[in-house]
């Protein structure tokens, strides 16, 4: 395996490089002297030649130990949130890892603007929120490749969202308070079996949800852009467009909200939406928080409008304190947690490393997960 020198020098604008020796790929600041290339977007084949790499990321993160797999091709000019020109050769950077755990967005759009041949930028993150920025947008209109870890948090988000449907079924509620008042009273439960589930947004996520749903014996029903795109898909029982969710979710007993932020997924699950769910049907929201409105939400639970509602992500996060979801029995909160499984980040890296290997072999044309930023997917 091949190993780095995790050596970490703080610059005063808090960035950080790592330098050491390894004889194959050299791991530390670039010589500051290369001449500036001209940005280049054209797809080409690497095979046999030295890369320079830049991750933007905590210097401390763990996950970061997967790097000591890249190929010895690859250089790694630093590691940080912040760089000093002195120390980095920025205009040699032409692969870009982002790892945006403790990372904000300015610091990215900073770092980014100082970046003039980058070719291919990777987030450890399926969503593009963070990244949604001029500079970022003008890039990847020019050529500039990004990829994003799609498929690496589908399998948790899909288990939580079958974990809420049965927290609904089971009025999980009631057990616990019967458990906290010492009360042995027995009432129906409800199954999954036969019920309906609808997914707004049937990309890896939504999928991933239909799949685990099917196995339950559950009918399954979605929307996404192009329904002809799932016209033989085994998992779905039927396929709706964005623009008729409306009519889906009257025949959903669970709806679970799986699509990406983009400025036509804001708020898509709005009172509307919710005034036409059955008062038995419960929504699940795994997507993006300001995918449902959550004022709307809140009073279609108090009202009874819609039987209850499983959160992990949310309009503003934190959850703010006086927020009026806390306080609703029907509602169950987790924070922002269902894809932070045991490995989840190390996945994350891993996929990373070998999609350089496809970068590596066969350029920019090899990459697996190409999004469309302006897109948000």
């Amino acid at each position: 395996m091949r190993k780095l020198a995790w050596r970490s020098t703080r610059r005063a604008a808090g960035g950080v490089t790592a330098e050491g020796g390894n004889p194959k790929g050299r791991i530390g600041p670039a010589p500051t002297s290369a001449p500036r290339r001209p940005r280049t977007r054209k797809v080409t084949t690497m095979a046999g030649k030295k890369v320079n790499l830049l991750v933007i990321a905590s210097d401390d993160r763990p996950e970061l130990k997967h790097l000591e797999d890249l190929p010895a091709e690859v250089d790694v000019l630093g590691v940080g949130t912040a760089f000093d020109e002195n120390q980095v050769d920025m205009a040699a950077a032409e692969i870009v890892l982002l790892d945006s755990v403790g990372v904000q967005k300015d610091q990215i759009q900073q770092v980014f603007r100082n970046l003039p041949n980058v070719k291919w930028l990777h987030s450890n993150m399926a969503g593009l929120d963070i990244i949604k920025f001029p500079e970022m947008l003008k890039a990847a209109g020019d050529g500039l490749v990004v990829t994003n870890s799609k498929g690496t948090y589908s399998r948790s988000l899909a288990e939580y969202a079958l974990f809420a449907a049965k927290y609904f079924a089971l009025n999980a509620p009631r057990l616990a308070e019967q458990k906290q008042n010492k009360e042995f009273i027995k009432f129906p439960v409800g199954e999954l079996a036969e019920k309906t589930m609808g997914i707004v947004g049937f990309g890896d996520i939504g999928r991933a949800t239909g799949v685990l749903a099917k196995a339950y014996g559950m009918r399954i029903v979605a929307t996404r852009r192009n329904p002809a795109l799932s016209a033989d898909d085994p998992i779905l029982d039927e396929c709706f467009a964005t623009g008729d969710l409306a009519a889906m979710v009257e025949q959903c007993d669970y709806v679970v909200v799986s699509t990406p932020l983009t400025p036509s997924t804001k708020h898509i699950v709005d009172a509307s939406v919710l005034k036409a769910m059955k008062r038995s049907a419960v929504l699940i929201n795994v997507g993006r928080g300001p995918c449902v409105d959550e004022a709307a939400l809140v009073e279609a639970l108090k009202s009874g409008e819609i039987r209850g509602a499983g959160l992990d992500v949310f309009e503003q996060e934190p959850l703010p304190r006086d927020s009026e979801l806390w306080g609703l029995r029907n509602v169950l909160i987790s924070p922002h947690c269902a894809d932070q499984v045991d490995g989840w980040l190390d996945n994350s890296i891993r996929l990373f490393v070998d999609q350089m290997g496809k970068y590596l072999r066969d350029g920019t044309g090899g990459l697996a997960n190409v999004v469309d930023v302006e897109r948000g997917y």
